[in-house]
């Protein structure tokens, strides 16, 4: 029987490991040793991981593996849509929220044996189509696997060093949101999920139920389902009472917020300033914005 094909997409600047492309060789070995035959290819821009896994659903590989953090796994799958190759998330960055929800380990001495196996499952996506991120008023469609952010968290991913990024993970974000909390003006939106619309000034569209370590907003999202998971959060009195109602959500959930849940197959975003939209944790572009599901877009490794 031939082997299994496949492909590795790493980003040669994410996560800690200086020599990452030297601990890229390691993994090819232990695919080799079950039955997976891989090809390394590191990105060396933003949009490239895109490109290099649409070459290969092209040419027939059987798994692409991202390797990385979820924004890899985000521009991995805008190559993927549409084609018969199954999708492998092997952590290596900031974040690794998408792994965890499939639950994949990071070491890889755990993860040849499953991506070997082959068992795999079917997932939907959300389809987001916004305003870019340039002045020039033209309109983007991206795919998302786990969440798209609304308001604030997109504004705290603007601000995020990339430097501080690489240095030091998840902490950067923190960081960044406390310093951005103390200048961040408040925006208010219209979110509409079927015949219902609330204002907010943050909200995420769910795919997934895992937000970010250790907060969750969605619990009852699930990558299987046909369906979004929707928390909105509207304008508080000052900018601090946002940690407040995360910290509120962390402890006893997000029932016991001032936060709307609302759960639908698409979702209309509008305001009349400029507001942010995230995909996966990286900035996307701006409002307006729709955020459709797209039911069974994806075959995906699971353990």
């Amino acid at each position: 029987m031939a082997p299994t094909r496949a492909v590795i997409i790493y980003n040669p600047t994410s996560g800690f490991v200086r020599h990452k492309s030297g601990y890229v060789a390691t993994m090819i070995e232990l695919l080799r040793a079950n039955g997976v035959e891989a090809e390394a290819c590191p990105t060396s821009s933003p949009s490239e991981g895109a490109d290099i896994a649409r070459r290969a659903v092209t040419r027939g590989t059987d798994i692409v593996i991202s390797h990385g953090g979820d924004g890899t796994v985000n521009e991995v799958i805008q190559g993927m849509v549409g084609g018969a190759a199954t999708l492998a998330v092997w952590s290596g960055g900031t974040a690794n929220i998408v792994a965890r929800e499939l639950g994949l380990p990071w070491r890889k001495e755990e993860l040849a044996p499953i991506i070997g196996a082959g068992r795999s499952v079917r997932i939907s996506l959300g389809r987001a189509t916004l305003a870019g991120p340039s002045d020039r008023g033209d309109f983007i469609t991206r795919y998302f696997i786990m969440v798209a952010g609304i308001g604030l968290d997109a504004s705290v991913c603007r601000e995020v060093s990339p430097s501080l990024k690489r240095l030091s993970g998840k902490f950067a974000f923190g960081v960044s949101a406390t310093k951005h909390l103390a200048v961040w003006r408040q925006t208010p939106f219209r979110l509409t999920v079927g015949d219902r619309t609330v204002e907010a000034a943050f909200a995420v569209v769910a795919n997934g139920a895992r937000y970010g370590a250790p907060v969750v907003l969605t619990p009852e999202a699930r990558l299987e389902e046909g369906s979004f998971e929707v928390f909105a959060l509207p304008v508080q009195e000052r900018n601090l009472a946002y940690l407040g109602e995360l910290l509120r959500c962390r402890r006893d959930g997000p029932e016991t917020t001032s936060g709307t849940a609302m759960r639908g197959g698409t979702v209309e975003a509008v305001s009349d300033d400029e507001v942010w939209v995230q995909l996966d944790g990286e900035v996307a572009g701006r409002l307006p914005a729709r955020f459709e599901i797209v039911p069974e877009a994806l075959s995906v490794i699971v353990s």
